[in-house]
């Protein structure tokens, strides 16, 4: 590994949605299947325990009942074992045995006086497994001890509270007390019953109960399958539309439906936001709010300086418009006439900065980089003037007495780019000697008659797209450098019939103009203004040679023209 690798370090692990739901169903439902079959397991065996101790302390206390204790109680000596009493109660005790159900052994013991528990009747046919009267009985038992220690009117036999194991095997023993008449114990009955069948049918419950709790663990699994598919779903979905929230896509309107509340409350919350967003994104520029949201970052004031094209437009003869019309029919027609222009800015990728009543001021290659920003902006202003000239055709079509003229300046040069304000409010905007030259060139056109006036910088990288003349030398108000402003006249093989030849001779008569040839220069614009032609920049130009043919200008005059007003 390069020693420039970054180290990694490990983070928590991330699951989708649907592997989260149907690992989360799936362990609920094991661990409740496992709960359940635990619980019905130890349910199941202490039942069985339980009904099987009953059982066999019946049968103990019936066993004993039959037994002829007085005969029982002749049997003191080794000896006796060969007596009929002996033999008649070990054939009775078989007996008992054989009726029974799993009964293994059935046997009589008594205690000695030492406390030593000894055999008296073994009823078992196995020599390998009888035990002889008067043999030493080893797995003492409590219960047993409780049985020797009974008197009339104790439980009738005491059971062991569980199963056993010994040599012999599994068990659980009862053991019943034999009173003699006069009330005295005599002896214990013991039974045993053989644990295996009952243990392998405890087993056989057990395997059935496991059994049925996996099956309904695997059913339930497409069921959780199912139930995760509808919760993912909505889900999915609103997250898919908070991504576009996040690239301000806010156009779309989803159809999430749901069961489930909260799901639908997200939902209208999300709409909620975007119709929120929606109405802010027509007060701050849509580029600059996805660019910050893309980036996942706070506006924070600063700014930069960079190459920007620059459009301000104005309304001609706004203000007699405003006195003439009503509050309501002026409010309509100028909102008709920004959204015709806004259009046409926001079509090219401009970043509309701000209104100024009937002013517009936009510009491009901020916040989001553009190439060919310059002829964005020519493009943008010839199709804002079309746009203009569509709504006065419309209006007078309605019988309305409006009609807008706008005027348009645009300059390309570098100027401060940012959020400009306090922390608590800033507007993303731009700032420098840049801005107010485009605004000295939007007032230039009412000086020269003309509609678009661009700088030479935006000239430069515009001229071979589009077809433009210069106008004039200008000293813009406020400014001490001559700059040379153009007319922007439209896109080169789409200019009405006889324009280009006006402006070439324009521009020729500007040439002599310069050359302080005014005779010569007036001669060319006169033609311009003959018959049917009337180019309003021909005639202040003209006015202006007629002017220096009568009075020349000083020796040190360059061409260049002050304007006295912004």
């Amino acid at each position: 590994m390069s020693s420039h690798e970054p180290d990694r370090v490990a983070g928590p692990r991330h699951y989708t949605l649907r592997f989260t739901l149907v690992a989360a169903f799936a362990g609920v439902t094991l661990l409740v299947g496992l709960i359940i079959s635990a619980a019905t397991t130890h349910l199941v065996g202490g039942f069985v325990n339980d009904e099987f101790r009953l059982r066999l302390a019946d049968l103990a206390a019936v066993a004993a009942s039959q037994i002829d204790v007085p005969a029982h109680h002749r049997l003191q000596q080794a000896a006796d074992q060969d007596s009929p009493a002996y033999t008649a109660l070990r054939q009775q005790l078989r007996d008992i045995r054989d009726r029974g159900t799993h009964i293994r052994f059935v046997y009589t013991m008594r205690q000695r006086p030492d406390g030593q528990i000894v055999f008296v009747v073994d009823g078992e046919e196995d020599p390998a497994a009888f035990s002889p009267l008067g043999g030493v009985y080893t797995d003492v038992a409590p219960e047993l001890l409780s049985a020797f220690a009974a008197r009339p009117g104790s439980p009738a036999s005491f059971v062991t509270a569980r199963f056993y194991t010994d040599a012999w095997g599994t068990w659980m023993s009862a053991f019943a007390p034999l009173y003699l008449p006069d009330g005295r114990l005599d002896a214990v009955l013991g039974m045993d019953i053989s644990a295996h069948r009952v243990l392998a049918h405890e087993r056989q419950h057990q395997i059935v109960i496991w059994a049925v709790c996996a099956a309904l663990i695997l059913l339930f699994m497409p069921v959780a399958y199912v139930i995760a598919q509808r919760l993912r779903r909505p889900l999915s979905q609103l997250e898919a539309e908070m991504m576009k929230v996040k690239q301000f896509d806010l156009d779309s309107a989803p159809t999430i439906r749901s069961r489930i509340i909260e799901i639908n409350g997200m939902v209208q919350q999300l709409e909620n936001m975007k119709s929120g967003l929606r109405s802010f994104q027509k007060y701050v520029p849509a580029d600059l709010v996805r660019r910050l949201m893309a980036r996942g970052v706070d506006a924070e004031l600063g700014g930069t300086q960079q190459d920007l094209t620059i459009f301000m437009s104005d309304v001609e003869g706004f203000t007699a418009m405003a006195e003439r019309l009503a509050p309501a029919d002026l409010v309509h027609h100028l909102g008709e006439y920004l959204t015709a222009v806004t259009g046409s800015l926001l079509e090219t990728g401009a970043t509309v900065d701000q209104y100024i009543g009937d002013a517009i001021l936009a510009f491009w290659n901020a916040p989001e980089p553009t190439a060919d920003h310059a002829l964005r902006a020519c493009r943008a202003a010839i199709d804002s003037q079309t746009q203009t000239a569509g709504l006065n055709r419309k209006w007078a079509a309605e019988g309305r007495n409006v009609a807008f003229r706008t005027r348009i300046g645009i300059n390309t040069g570098e100027a401060i780019v940012g959020n400009i304000g306090s922390v608590d409010r800033m507007s993303y905007t731009i700032i420098g000697d840049q801005v107010n030259l485009v605004s000295r060139l939007e007032a230039a056109n009412k000086f020269y008659g003309t509609s678009i006036l661009l700088s030479e910088n935006t000239f430069q990288q515009v001229h071979t797209v589009f077809a433009t003349r210069l106008v004039d030398q200008v000293i813009a108000y406020g400014k001490t450098v001559p700059i040379r402003v153009y007319e922007l006249l439209g896109e080169h093989g789409q200019l009405p019939a006889g324009l280009e030849a006006i402006a070439r001779r324009y521009e020729a008569a500007f040439g002599h103009y310069g050359c302080r040839e005014f005779a010569r220069a007036a001669a060319l614009l006169e033609a311009n203004l003959s018959g049917d032609l009337a180019d309003p920049p021909s005639r202040v130009l003209l006015d202006r040679c007629r002017r220096f043919m009568i009075q020349p200008p000083a020796a040190d005059w360059d061409g260049s023209f002050v304007l006295t007003s912004k």
